[in-house]
């Protein structure tokens, strides 16, 4: 949160609403600048409060953090890295997806946007959501004492995700899925453009999921993400088995990142 509040601090002053050190502490003139800012309610809590000015801030420079709620999630955390980046740098992160990808896995699901792949999936949205039991415990990524219990899903690929997370649960048990990291959520069913894109992401149908994603940013190679290193290969194998794809094994970024739809 310090990182966070640092920024603010730093918006704030291109603001001229802040005249304090960036310090990444809420002191006075902080808060006295995020005053400034009508549309925070100044009922939430502080921190929530600086939350939602970084969604405000976000969405005025053209990143969609989400809904304006003072709630960290993914979407917000993917605007708040385009919006520091523009802050630090004075322009837009240029976009880094890789034209090719070798793919040898089992070609269970369509390629993505395909004809094909609306035959099977039809329109994005809720209408084909269904839900699935998780076979061991999941919390979500950015509300580690919120328990989760079931993920809301596409209908076609509910069976195979529950394949894979029973494989999981049986190759690694509960103990080793929690020192791994693998029961931290980041989120399937989001009706959401892809990020820095047009497009519409995979979470738009409820066939992608997250997990992790603090140490598995969208644009850490191997070299960092923790996904990449030999203790998760059965993880990906039980994955990969199903015919779901890996960004990361794949491209090498968004190592949080698995979908049931294929690139060629």
């Amino acid at each position: 949160m310090e990182e966070i509040i640092k920024t603010a601090q730093e918006l704030f002053k291109k603001d001229r609403h802040y005249t304090g050190s960036i310090d990444g502490i809420p002191g006075p003139m902080t808060m006295e600048g995020l005053a400034k800012y009508g549309d925070i309610p100044k009922s939430w809590p502080t921190n929530r409060r600086i939350i939602g000015f970084i969604q405000l801030k976000a969405k005025e420079s053209g990143f969609n953090p989400g809904p304006l709620d003072g709630i960290w999630g993914p979407q917000t955390e993917s605007a708040y890295d385009l919006l520091k980046y523009k802050l630090t740098n004075g322009e837009d992160q240029p976009l880094w997806r890789p034209d090719e990808l070798i793919f040898d896995k089992p070609k269970k699901w369509p390629i993505q946007n395909s004809p094909e792949f609306h035959n099977l999936f039809g329109e994005r949205g809720e209408h084909n959501l269904v839900s699935v039991d998780i076979p061991f415990r999941m919390h979500v990524c950015w509300e580690p004492y919120s328990l989760v219990t079931r993920i809301r899903c596409h209908r076609k690929v509910a069976d195979s995700m529950s394949n894979v997370l029973t494989k999981v649960k049986e190759i690694y048990g509960e103990d080793e899925i929690k020192r791994l990291r693998l029961n931290l959520f980041g989120g399937c069913f989001n009706n959401r453009q892809m990020r820095q894109g047009n497009s519409w992401s995979m979470h738009a149908w409820g066939i992608a999921l997250d997990f992790d994603p603090a140490r598995n940013p969208l644009r850490a190679g191997r070299e960092t993400s923790t996904f990449s290193r030999p203790e998760y290969e059965a993880w990906w194998r039980c994955w990969e088995e199903e015919g779901w794809v890996s960004l990361g094994r794949s491209f090498n970024f968004d190592w949080m990142h698995v979908q049931a739809a294929r690139f060629f």
